[in-house]
C-alpha cells in the first residue's frame, strides 16, 4: 500500500486532476499509481473542494469546455498506430492519447475494431455550452463543412 501524499504531492495531484479531469493521468504526473484511490482520500477531497471554491465554480465550466474541445478536435493518430501495430512493436500505451476512442476491441480472429467518440455530439455540446454568443450551430457546421472537417458519420 502506498504512503499518504505529502502536502505538495496533494497540491500537484489536485491541480493535474482539475486540469485533466482524469485521476489516473493526474496520479501518473506525480509518480503514483491509483488515481481513484487518491480521490477517495479525505485530505485530497478537501483540497479539491477548496481549489474549486477559490475558482468560484469557473473550473467546472472551463474544464467541460476544454474537454469537449479535446474530444471534438482531437486526433486519432495514436489509436490508429496502436491498432496497426503488431505485438512485438506495440507502442507504450501509457504515453498514447486515446481520448477519441470509445471502444477498442480485438476480435476472435486477431483483427482490431476501433469505435471513435461522436465528434458531432461533442461539437453540439460545446456549442450549447458556449451559447448563442458564439454564433449559431448552423453557421458553425457550415464553416466546419467548408473546411472539410465535417466528415462525421450519422449516428
Amino acid at each position: 500500500m502506498e504512503h499518504t501524499l505529502t502536502s505538495e504531492q496533494q497540491k500537484q495531484f489536485c491541480r493535474a486532476y482539475l486540469r485533466t479531469m482524469d485521476p489516473q493521468r493526474a496520479a501518473g504526473e506525480i509518480g503514483r499509481g491509483d488515481g481513484y484511490a487518491l480521490l477517495r482520500e479525505h485530505t485530497v477531497q478537501g483540497r479539491l473542494e477548496k481549489m474549486r471554491e477559490s475558482l468560484h465554480g469557473q473550473i467546472l465550466r472551463e474544464d467541460a469546455v476544454r474537454r469537449l474541445c479535446e474530444l471534438a478536435f482531437g486526433r486519432a493518430n495514436d489509436a490508429v498506430a496502436l491498432a496497426l501495430s503488431d505485438g512485438a512493436a506495440r507502442p507504450d500505451i501509457e504515453g498514447l492519447d486515446l481520448s477519441a476512442v470509445a471502444e477498442f476491441k480485438v476480435t476472435d480472429k486477431g483483427g482490431v475494431e476501433l469505435k471513435f467518440l461522436d465528434r458531432v455530439r461533442a461539437l453540439e455540446a460545446l456549442c450549447s455550452l458556449l451559447g448563442e454568443s458564439a454564433g449559431s450551430a448552423d453557421e458553425f457546421y457550415q464553416a466546419l463543412e467548408d473546411t472539410g472537417g465535417g466528415e462525421a458519420e450519422e449516428p
